[in-house]
């Protein structure tokens, strides 16, 4: 069977494991982290979109006000794991990708993922198992699929 990559991630780190089918055993791959994910909302600066000025020149606020910090650091990470994915399936690393992440960042990576590695995602669960080991995501892999 070809070569899968499973991708399991949260906000923080994703860490991305190889197996050459249902039952072989995962090999660890490589770790992301993006610890920014992880700080205090106050603590975080992305510099936004910027300032806007009112056309009446006396008043400056941040043009995107609905978007918190932390998820605009959600959204630079998943920007980076997709990235990640994108230089292994162009390096004919694998051939199918199973994304298992935390719902909310599911979507951000969705978001950010191309055709290409959109289809070669072959599965995606919506589960947080950024804290499992090895073992466990396999037990639970197998469950699931």
């Amino acid at each position: 069977m070809a070569q899968q990559w499973i991708v399991v991630s949260d906000a923080a780190r994703a860490r991305i494991f190889a197996r050459e089918g249902a039952g072989s055993g995962l090999k660890l791959l490589d770790t992301l982290t993006h610890s920014e994910s992880e700080a205090h909302e106050g603590d975080l600066r992305t510099g936004g979109k910027g300032e806007v000025h009112d056309s009446g020149g006396s008043s400056v606020h941040q043009a995107d006000p609905q978007t918190t910090t932390s998820e605009k650091h959600a959204d630079i990470f998943a920007k980076e794991v997709v990235e990640h994915l994108k230089s292994g399936l162009n390096d004919n690393a694998f051939e199918q990708l199973i994304v298992v992440a935390d719902p909310s960042f599911l979507g951000r990576l969705r978001d950010k993922m191309d055709g290409p590695v959109e289809k070669a995602v072959a599965e995606t669960i919506d589960k947080n198992w950024a804290q499992h080991d090895a073992d466990q995501i396999e037990k639970q892999l197998a469950k699931k699929l």
